[in-house]
């Protein structure tokens, strides 16, 4: 399988879906993506630990699973846009998920709607990343050791009938990369419980 071209393929699959419009492609969708998800988190302020509590995606993350396979005590979400966005809001949801001892480790969650085939989302794949079985109609994995502000990145991905779906988990600094590796298994489970979540309450 191919990987994704700088970090996440989201937005830019969401602008080849558009260009029949005639629009330019964004040229970095991974900061955007991961750019959304955090000012979101900003604007709705963080919220004691229960993701069913939070807006936006965060409901559709088990925050059980979460806190067991890092082995961290995740306390705080925020989510957007929540209950309260307009009609023409576009079709994405996002999360953001804190300790609230440091910065880092986090997790961001971007779900967005797209007219782009899974054919387009395994196109725009590069060839770094791993593939992930039974997961949506076409998934992936990479861990990110360069430019992730902190340490190592773990990013997964998924496309499944028309929705985009990008997890990422970012570690403290001098975290050991192989140590990230090790939690694949773990945010496949996560990522199967996500996709669920969210089909059911579609």
């Amino acid at each position: 399988m191919k990987a994704a071209r700088a970090l996440l393929p989201a937005l830019m699959l969401l602008a080849l879906a558009a260009c029949s419009d005639d629009e330019e492609p964004a040229e970095d969708p991974a900061d955007t993506a991961a750019n959304e998800a955090t000012d979101a988190a900003e604007e709705t302020g963080p919220v004691e630990l229960d993701l069913a509590d939070a807006e936006g995606a965060c409901p559709f993350i088990d925050s059980a699973l979460l806190n067991s396979t890092t082995g961290e005590d995740f306390r705080f979400a925020s989510g957007g846009p929540g209950e309260d966005a307009g009609e023409d809001t576009p079709a994405q949801l996002t999360c953001a998920v804190q300790t609230g001892e440091a910065a880092y480790p986090d997790l961001t969650l971007f779900v967005i709607g797209t007219d782009a085939s899974v054919e387009v989302y395994e196109e725009e794949l590069s060839d770094d990343t791993e593939s992930v079985d039974d997961l949506g109609e076409a998934a992936y994995w990479i861990v990110h050791t360069e430019d992730t502000g902190a340490g190592p990145a773990l990013e997964m991905g998924w496309y499944d009938g028309g929705t985009i779906f990008e997890l990422r988990y970012t570690t403290p600094e001098g975290t050991d990369p192989a140590a990230v590796e090790g939690l694949v298994a773990g945010f496949t489970d996560l990522s199967k419980g996500i996709a669920t979540a969210h089909a059911d309450a579609g």
